[in-house]
């Protein structure tokens, strides 16, 4: 792969990872690859293996032709949470289903 693609995926990782309002470190938790060598994703320095390229892709929700190829998905999806959503299995909806309501529990009683 040429340094310019690798810096090309590095963007786009960088680009979704800020959307997601995620620092380095807690991508590559979820993701459960090494921080540094997220960081030299996100700079193009470092190429991946398809098990990372697996990785990056559920983690971030995200197509992998997008992240290869800037192809599949469109950036910027004006609500982001529907977006986080439409890609999950059911089980993580009843999940997140069950931690938003008890967010909003916990936010409707703080205002009492």
């Amino acid at each position: 792969m040429e340094k310019k693609q690798l810096v090309e995926i590095g963007h786009r990782l960088r680009q979704r990872r800020n959307e997601l309002g995620l620092t380095r470190e807690k991508m590559s938790e979820l993701a459960d690859i090494g921080a540094g060598y997220y960081g030299q994703l996100e700079v193009g320095t470092s190429q991946m293996s398809v098990d990372t390229l697996l990785k990056l892709s559920g983690a971030m929700h995200l197509p992998m032709e997008y992240i290869l190829l800037g192809e599949g998905w469109e950036p910027g999806d004006p609500d982001p949470v529907i977006d986080l959503l439409r890609h999950c299995t059911p089980r993580e909806l009843k999940l997140a289903q069950e931690v938003l309501t008890l967010f909003l529990a916990k936010q409707d009683h703080r205002e009492f």
